[in-house]
């Protein structure tokens, strides 16, 4: 197996686990808070962010392929997590679904068109420091896994 068979897989397992959980969620679960960054995020979210770290990933890979910095100066993780909420506003539960499937789509655009030469470039990721374009793709899966983890614990999904 390849690196791209190997990252499209992980992304589409931490998918496929993401989202039968979410599926089963009634709309007081959406709302009930599950992780407690800043003011304490519901379901809702936790999926907006995931939707929007995802985002943000997928273009500092690009931006890594480009041969241009990945974080503006001063860039600071925490104020950027604790603007989420205005960031996504106030999707439906399908709605941020339905983003989930189109940032995953764009994602896995921009996994399948990488050379092999792409896969050990790196940037500095804002959290984690300079990791390399395939260290992105595994920082994706697992921040979903472990979000997905937060949610279940908080909810107690078995």
């Amino acid at each position: 197996m390849n690196r791209t068979e190997k990252w499209t897989k992980a992304l589409a397992d931490a998918r496929s686990a993401l989202l039968e959980t979410l599926n089963g969620l009634s709309p007081e679960q959406w709302e009930q808070v599950v992780y407690g960054e800043g003011d304490g995020w519901t379901a809702h979210t936790l999926v907006g962010h995931l939707i929007d770290s995802e985002r943000g990933l997928s273009i500092q890979i690009h931006k890594i392929r480009k041969g241009e910095e990945t974080l503006p100066a001063g860039f600071n993780l925490t104020q950027w997590n604790a603007g989420v909420k205005q960031r996504i506003g106030s999707p439906t539960p399908a709605e941020l679904l339905a983003g989930l499937e189109a940032t995953r789509a764009r994602t896995l655009q921009g996994l399948h068109s990488l050379a092999e030469d792409d896969w050990e470039r790196s940037g500095r990721h804002p959290s984690l420091g300079v990791i390399t374009v395939e260290q992105y793709y595994e920082t994706i899966a697992g921040h979903e896994l472990m979000h997905l983890a937060h949610i279940k614990n908080a909810l107690q999904i078995v």
